[in-house]
């Protein structure tokens, strides 16, 4: 059963609730593993891409590079979509 309050889903505490499930229903730990994942996929494009020049100012910095890329992985693990349960 899936109760709303102020916008965060929240699971109730059944046995058949697995830790993945809460994670993807619960918006805020969504948002974190989306930011998360996308500041080390930032670091992992500054490590093996990113210009060592100082030419582009976003790849050429490794704290720059992480940041965006958490910032873009939160904007993308944030859905605005409405919940469509009965």
């Amino acid at each position: 059963m899936i109760l709303f309050k102020k916008e965060i889903f929240y699971l109730s505490d059944d046995e058949n609730t697995s830790l993945w499930k809460k994670i993807i229903y619960n918006k805020l730990y969504r948002i974190l593993l989306g930011i998360a994942s996308g500041a080390f996929l930032g670091l992992l494009y500054w490590n093996f891409i990113g210009c060592n020049g100082g030419s582009c100012p976003l790849t050429s910095n490794p704290y720059q590079t992480t940041l965006f890329g958490g910032l873009i992985g939160g904007i993308f693990a944030n859905d605005n979509k409405k919940d469509k349960t009965k």
